[in-house]
């Protein structure tokens, strides 16, 4: 599987390798005010020097009763204020690790819980980004990205901060110059989304870049296995082998590369260097799976081989055991003489015995294993195991 490559993290605000945002991370600024509204100065007075006074009250009592219309009205208009909606705004700063503007940088924003919410623009010349939130009490996903440069993904959690409606929230990115490593960092992360495609095409990106990045080819190898281009991942194998890669995996790759184009003596050879060198249990499973390729092929001598070696580094192999047995019945078929035939015949029982100590349960090794008894002439013995087989049938 493969792995992101590491590399020291950025203090900037967002982007790879940066720590999650911090309670007063995010800056709040008051609103700017609207052109023509007023507002109160110190020494202000009302009304203005040289106004004339309202009229008594006691000399004009209609007066009165329109002031109280006029009051009402106020109060009916000013009501909405009361109500009114409060605004959540976001500017976003995008620059370059030199600190400049970056213009026309993709900003993708979404909300990650909640009502549906996704806002998306470019930056302007100054870098600049404004969008208008639903609310400041969830969790944005933001995304940045440029060519030529690394895109930048960041959870913006809001709730954190404790911000306040009618006040813009600062949020500052540096993006950083794309390299092989972002490259193939962001092809793990595809990968590790079963993107198999995007993932592919991003490792590739980054061997064009970085053509003697061994841990790229060592993925491609396993990438193009999975993709079914056999001539590609041997291709990869190859350039890794020549940049020093020499581990058990590389051969593994190597060997189901060759067997899938075809070419069976060089893939016999490579499984031959895999099992002097790894004892992995994922080699073993290589070896049974070339025995079994060449018992099909009626290829005896190499299958026994092949599930001797398999079985030497995986005991528990039980298909290996079972292997072995199905070749000990074919050659009491080919027996010279009664003996032979009846020690072929035990050996297998002997395998087959192997197999149900480990997998107990193997219903079909139980009725080969009986089948051998019958040839042998076992017939109590035969009974017997019909018994214990039907115990476990019935759940004992």
């Amino acid at each position: 599987m493969t792995r992101s490559v590491g590399r020291p993290a950025d203090r900037t605000l967002c982007g790879p390798g940066v720590a999650r945002p911090t309670p007063g991370l995010f800056r709040a600024r008051a609103p700017a005010r609207k052109p023509g509204t007023a507002r109160w100065r110190r020494g202000y007075t009302w009304p203005p020097a040289g106004a004339t006074p309202p009229p008594d009250p006691k000399e004009t009592p209609v007066i009165r009763t329109t002031a109280s219309l006029a009051l009402a009205a106020l109060f009916l208009l000013a009501a909405p204020a009361a109500f009114a909606k409060d605004d959540f705004p976001l500017e976003l700063r995008v620059k370059n690790v030199e600190g400049e503007p970056v213009e026309g940088a993709l900003v993708e924003l979404a909300a990650t819980s909640g009502a549906a919410f996704a806002v998306n623009g470019r930056t302007d010349r100054k870098g600049r980004f404004e969008a208008e939130l639903p609310d400041f009490s969830r969790s944005y996903r933001l995304q940045v990205t440029m060519e030529g440069f690394s895109t930048v993904e960041q959870l913006l959690e809001l709730a954190a901060q404790n911000l306040k409606p009618n006040r813009t929230v600062d949020v500052e990115v540096v993006l950083r110059v794309r390299t092989a490593v972002d490259a193939y960092n962001e092809g793990a992360r595809a990968l590790q989304k079963r993107d198999l495609t995007n993932g592919l095409a991003r490792i590739e990106e980054a061997v064009r870049m970085k053509p003697d990045f061994l841990e790229a080819w060592r993925a491609l190898a396993q990438l193009y296995i999975a993709a079914e281009r056999p001539a590609d991942a041997l291709a990869a194998t190859e350039r890794s082998a020549a940049l020093g890669g020499t581990d058990a995996i590389l051969l593994r790759d190597r060997y189901d590369a060759l067997v899938a184009l075809g070419r069976v003596e060089e893939a016999e050879a490579s499984l031959e260097t895999l099992a002097a060198q790894d004892r992995a249990p994922e080699t073993a499973r290589l070896l049974f799976n070339s025995g079994a390729a060449a018992w099909n092929s009626r290829n005896a001598e190499l299958a026994r081989r092949r599930f001797d070696q398999a079985l030497a580094i995986d005991p528990t192999l039980h298909q290996a055991h079972s292997g072995l047995a199905e070749i000990h019945i074919a050659e009491s078929q080919a027996a010279d003489n009664d003996e032979a035939r009846k020690r072929m015949l035990a050996e297998a029982v002997a395998d087959l015995d192997r197999t149900l100590a480990i997998v107990p349960r193997n219903f079909k090794a139980w009725e080969r294993k009986i089948e051998v008894l019958r040839a042998l002439g076992d017939t109590a013995a035969a009974e017997a195991e019909e018994k214990k087989l039907a115990a476990l049938k019935a759940g004992g």
